[in-house]
């Protein structure tokens, strides 16, 4: 009886091996059939953008300055040459409305010149309106990023902001704006080079 189990384990041991063989056999017969498969290849997509015609522009252009989104709030940059203020900045604390209301001559002013200066230096031109949209969006997301210093500088002020602090925060704001647009600029987005 004992030759008999060695001569059952052969025999599983060969079947085993004849299935295995059979299962290598249908792998190579599949890798074949991948490798005869034509190949797409796709070497370099090329888009011109500046042979589009552009009648109008619309939407909401985000360039980054706030991490949390952009708020659903409309709101509208005031005109330089219209004295009347179009719309309340949306958030009721003073210290809010006060820095937006010192950052009235930065966005009327100095964000204008550094866009075209921006735009210049990248060699780019852009649509009619763009800076506006440009700006619109940078107003938009002031509030939420002035709000974000001001907890910065208030936790690394033992929560005292003193009028040091509220011109630290007015730099900042204007550095991050600043940079994002330039970034934004700089990032072959939007524009046309001349």
């Amino acid at each position: 009886m004992y030759s008999y189990d060695w001569q059952q384990y052969f025999k599983a041991l060969e079947n085993k091996i004849k299935q295995m063989e059979n299962q290598m056999k249908e792998l190579e017969t599949q890798i074949y059939s991948i490798q005869e498969r034509p190949m797409t290849n796709i070497e370099k997509i090329e888009y011109n953008f500046d042979q589009l015609k552009i009648e109008s522009l619309e939407g909401t252009l985000n360039i980054g300055l706030s991490p949390d989104g952009l708020s659903s709030e409309e709101l509208s940059i005031p005109n330089p040459n219209n004295q009347q203020q179009g719309t309340n900045p949306p958030r009721s604390q003073p210290l809010v409305q006060d820095i937006m209301q010192e950052l009235q001559g930065y966005f009327n002013q100095t964000l204008p010149t550094k866009i075209n200066q921006f735009a210049q230096e990248t060699e780019k031109s852009f649509p009619p309106g763009f800076q506006n949209m440009i700006m619109q969006d940078v107003y938009k997301q002031l509030p939420d990023r002035i709000q974000h210093y001001i907890r910065l500088h208030s936790e690394n002020n033992n929560g005292m902001l003193n009028k040091e602090t509220k011109q630290q925060i007015m730099e900042d704001v204007k550095k991050e704006i600043t940079h994002s647009v330039k970034k934004f600029i700089d990032g072959n987005e939007g524009g046309t080079t001349r």
